[in-house]
């Protein structure tokens, strides 16, 4: 099997990976809720999807408020009357949702569904911020975040700012039923968990088995990946010290033998 020779190493970083995963969050730090996303990566016509879940029970009463982060394109007129193609920092902010007395384990949530692509929208980076705030206007305690790239078939521009942070492309290799690859675009530190989902449910959670193995490269291992029954599934990988997640959609995993 080619995946073999990373099996002893890999079994050991999971090891640690599960006992960091299980420390406590740091006072102050965003509640475990992940965000899931129709995807990392848009196209015309897409909108994009944003749905909450938590971890762990999380205690309410809580509502949550979408920011969206991205550069838009726009014309500078010099003195002369020429214009320049350009770009400028631009956000969308949607009013916040209604309370929730808590958020149970694995309960879904649905945020915002209604930030489109299509003709006119600027390509690159879309960054997605999530406030959570007490009760219906109270102060917020925390701030979620996931990423999409607009990609209209066209050259992206350079990227203006920190982009995304992190975000899970997609699948660079399957080394064997257990242990996928993914290519991603990462922060220089973190601590990981992930859930499969599949239609609206989760699936399994894991706390460990999840770490970068490359500048690019992020490796995860559970034996949950193992146990698909060949249909198509999602991974939502969830970065702990940031509150940041992102999606990977539609992914047929081979079955274990």
């Amino acid at each position: 099997m080619r995946g073999s020779r990373w099996i002893p190493a890999a079994l050991a970083a999971l090891a640690v990976a599960t006992s960091l995963g299980a420390m406590p969050r740091a006072q102050g730090q965003a509640p475990a809720i992940a965000l899931r996303t129709n995807g990392s990566i848009m196209r015309p016509g897409d909108c994009l999807r944003i749905e909450a879940f938590a971890l762990e029970y999380v205690p309410g009463p809580l509502a949550a408020q979408v920011t969206y982060r991205f550069e838009e394109s726009v014309l500078v007129r010099d003195s002369e009357g020429a214009e320049t193609p350009s770009s400028r920092s631009a956000q969308i902010q949607r009013p916040a949702g209604p309370p929730i007395d808590a958020l149970m384990p694995f309960q879904p949530l649905l945020l915002d569904d209604t930030f489109c692509f299509g003709q006119g929208t600027a390509p690159g980076h879309y960054r997605v911020e999530v406030a959570l705030l007490a009760g219906s206007s109270g102060p917020s305690f925390g701030t979620l975040t996931t990423c999409a790239v607009f990609d209209d078939g066209g050259p992206l521009p350079a990227q203006a700012g920190p982009g995304c942070g992190f975000l899970v492309r997609g699948v660079k290799r399957v080394d064997s039923a257990d242990i996928v690859v993914f290519d991603a675009e990462l922060p220089a530190s973190g601590l990981y968990r992930a859930a499969i989902l599949r239609g609206g449910a989760v699936d399994a959670v894991f706390d460990g088995g999840v770490y970068q193995t490359g500048p690019r490269e992020l490796t995860v291992i559970s034996t949950d990946l193992g146990q698909a029954d060949g249909s198509t599934v999602d991974l939502v990988v969830f970065e702990q010290f940031r509150g940041a997640s992102s999606t990977a959609v539609r992914l047929s995993l081979p079955r274990k033998n």
